[in-house]
């Protein structure tokens, strides 16, 4: 997912806690490649946007108080924003170039990215038995569309361009600067949530009760009859997790926001 605001001092990125979609990274090697700075916000998208989880989750994007939520569409502000600045030619040369690209991005949206968004999210989350069938399905129809791209590159280095296949092309992309930014940055929000994971199964462990072969005995006659009781809230944006807190405590408003990075475009995100 991702989304913009118009006006702010700095654009904001919203994405899940624990993972980067693809349509966040579009947008974050986009804004690499203009050199443009950004604040990346980790959040629930329902609790941030009202909104229900599709396939086509937006992009909760941020500059003052506009908001944009479609990747392409964050990309191509970005682009015609900051023309003269970081990599120049992102939409195209001319009209004739800037034309080509709009029709290989209509055809990446609705040719390519349908199957290879279904296959992603089958290696993500594999939903079990039963899914055998439409994996075969999405995989024939990517690799029709493959055999397009490979086609197209083998006669021109990119997409819309003028030099010398589908593999070549990719390592191409992938050595861009700004493509691995994306990468370690999806890498370091993995990393922190697995350490957040861990510490939280270990506080998990501390505060499970004792058993019966645990040595301290503790006399029931002498236990305080107004100790603090503690139950399981669900979360404002009514997940399925739930949170302990204590009775007397409230949620407070904006408590699904976890975390904020101020990112340089040059150079790498903080992370905490």
């Amino acid at each position: 997912m991702e989304g913009l605001r118009i006006g702010a001092p700095i654009m904001q990125v919203y994405h899940e806690k624990s993972f980067i979609l693809p349509d966040v990274s579009r947008v974050l090697a986009c804004l690499y490649e203009k050199d443009v700075k950004f604040e990346t916000h980790t959040a629930s998208y329902r609790s941030l946007l009202g909104l229900q989880a599709s396939s086509h989750a937006p992009v909760p994007f941020y500059e003052g108080p506009t908001f944009l939520e479609e990747s392409r569409e964050i990309c191509r502000y970005i682009a015609e924003k900051y023309e003269n600045q970081g990599y120049p030619f992102l939409l195209g040369k001319d009209a004739l170039e800037r034309a080509s690209i709009e029709q290989w991005l209509h055809n990446e949206e609705h040719a390519f990215n349908p199957p290879s968004r279904a296959l992603f999210f089958h290696l993500a989350f594999p939903l079990g038995e039963g899914e055998d069938d439409d994996i075969d399905v999405h995989t024939r129809k990517l690799e029709e569309v493959l055999e397009v791209y490979e086609q197209r590159l083998s006669d021109s280095e990119f997409l819309v361009g003028n030099k010398k296949n589908v593999r070549r092309w990719w390592d191409a992309i992938s050595d861009r600067s700004s493509w691995k930014k994306v990468l370690r940055y999806m890498k370091s929000v993995e990393e922190k949530n697995k350490q957040e994971e861990l510490k939280k199964q270990q506080q998990q462990q501390e505060e499970a009760p004792r058993t019966s072969t645990d040595p301290t005995r503790v006399d029931s006659r002498k236990q305080s009859r107004t100790e603090p009781r503690t139950i399981l809230v669900p979360p404002a944006d009514n997940e399925s997790s739930a949170s302990i807190v204590p009775r007397t405590k409230k949620p407070l408003p904006g408590d699904h926001l976890v975390s904020t990075q101020q990112i340089d475009g040059v150079g790498m995100p903080a992370t905490n």
